[in-house]
């Protein structure tokens, strides 16, 4: 292994080597996988990428970049949080889970449960978010419109 680099391997794309600069490490992992806490960002097909786990080599999610959504997708970030360690001007990233289903016009975004990554530190929490505007399950694509005859 080089120095500086870290393997790992994916059941989806074979053994990957990634700068270990860009390991994320999510504090208390993701919902439904508390234990699993190191996680890098792969790139897929833009808007998506993979959050690919390093411990498991099958769990991997597709996510979608927070900022996709525009300036209305804005929540406080949580600035007291001691692991994260945002301080005063953070760099941050939000990263949703996207459900992708067998056929793709279902497929759905999550808003409610975004990932927040202090760049710095690489350190993220996933939180849930006390907002109802903010869907689980927010369609990524509108059904085509069918034509009356």
């Amino acid at each position: 292994m080089s120095e500086g680099t870290i393997k790992f391997v994916s059941s989806r794309f074979g053994e990957q080597e990634v700068p270990e600069s860009s390991v994320i490490e999510l504090v208390d992992g993701l919902i439904g996988f508390p234990d699993v806490r190191k996680f890098v960002l792969l790139d897929y097909n833009p808007p998506f990428s993979w959050l690919h786990s390093i411990e498991l080599s099958d769990l991997a999610f597709v996510v979608v970049n927070g900022a996709e959504f525009g300036d209305n997708y804005s929540f406080p970030l949580p600035k007291n949080d001691a692991e994260l360690d945002f301080g005063e001007n953070p760099d941050f990233a939000v990263v949703n889970l996207v459900s992708v289903r067998p056929h793709p016009m279902p497929t759905t975004v999550n808003l409610k449960a975004p990932i927040v990554v202090n760049l710095k530190n690489k350190r993220g929490r996933q939180l849930v978010l006390d907002m109802t505007n903010f869907p689980t399950q927010l369609p990524l694509w509108a059904e085509p419109k069918t034509e009356d005859k």
